[in-house]
């Protein structure tokens, strides 16, 4: 254990290529090892117009941070982790009012984050800081099904206008606070998430355009699995949508379905009716700063 006590206060700045191994060393301590940050370290490093960071005390790396800019006028803060030793310490606040110092500076519109429903101390400086919560995302899992066949057929890349006004006017992506799900991370949905969905192959239309699906991947138990990343249908057809989802999750390869769906009880009672069950006790807020 290093003993930080003793050092200098904390310093924000942009991560370096040097930092690798400390950083490294800090997400080791993250979810059990799992943590993702290593899988986009170089995309981070690399990224033009956010900014990838560090904080240090006395020249060791205490803390990672990420402003990444989605769209002129919308912003996301993510990757937040603080070295475990340091825990306690005001490390998240420093970095907190580092990111959005730095934001107010770059930036306009709106910042983003999301953070536990059982993190009250992030809950708390967020709201110190004037964000207010504006959604709540509870994940849910089903086992896929291996029998019949789905009716989802893939989009294709002239769909993307069509499939675009489809969504933001979709009852199911309204009650989704108008959010796209990109891994963790909730965006407003653009133009180059359905293109990248399609090219991917990760894009359907269900039911002859009476409802649209594009999924994102997640890291289970050693493999990827599937995550809803928009849906849009009828609200009276979402219960049928979410069984035809795992008819088609099984069709592909996948040992189950997801979705961290939106907490309103329309929603959670599709889900229990399509098999789907709570795969975590919390649920995610995410909370907003406008400028």
């Amino acid at each position: 254990m290093i003993d930080f006590n003793h050092m200098d206060t904390f310093v924000c700045r942009p991560a370096l290529q040097k930092d690798k191994e400390e950083v490294f060393e800090l997400c080791s301590h993250i979810w059990d090892g799992g943590d993702y940050i290593p899988m986009v370290w170089e995309d981070w490093l690399a990224d033009p117009d956010g900014l990838f960071g560090v904080a240090e005390k006395g020249g060791r790396v205490v803390g990672i941070f990420k402003l990444t800019k989605f769209a002129e006028d919308e912003w996301y803060m993510e990757g937040l982790r603080v070295h475990p030793d340091v825990q306690g310490m005001g490390v998240a606040a420093h970095i907190h009012e580092y990111v959005l110092e730095t934001w107010h500076r770059l930036g306009k519109g709106i910042i983003r984050l999301t953070t536990g429903s059982y993190n009250v101390k992030v809950h708390h400086m967020c709201e110190r800081s004037g964000f207010t919560r504006i959604a709540e995302f509870i994940p849910h899992r089903a086992p896929c099904l291996m029998e019949g066949e789905s009716q989802f057929t893939p989009l294709n890349i002239d769909d993307v206008p069509i499939a675009m006004d489809f969504i933001i006017n979709n009852p199911i992506h309204q009650l989704s606070w108008g959010l796209i799900n990109l891994g963790w991370v909730y965006a407003d949905p653009q133009l180059k998430h359905i293109q990248k969905a399609i090219h991917e192959g990760h894009a359907w239309w269900w039911k002859g355009g009476l409802g649209l699906l594009s999924i994102w991947e997640d890291h289970e138990d050693d493999r990827q699995e599937p995550g809803i990343q928009l849906a849009g249908c009828a609200v009276d057809d979402l219960g049928d949508f979410l069984h035809d989802y795992r008819r088609l999750m099984g069709s592909i390869g996948y040992q189950s379905a997801g979705w961290v769906a939106p907490n309103h009880a329309a929603i959670l009672e599709c889900l229990e009716k399509a098999g789907f069950q709570r795969s975590w006790d919390m649920s995610l807020y995410v909370f907003e700063l406008s400028a």
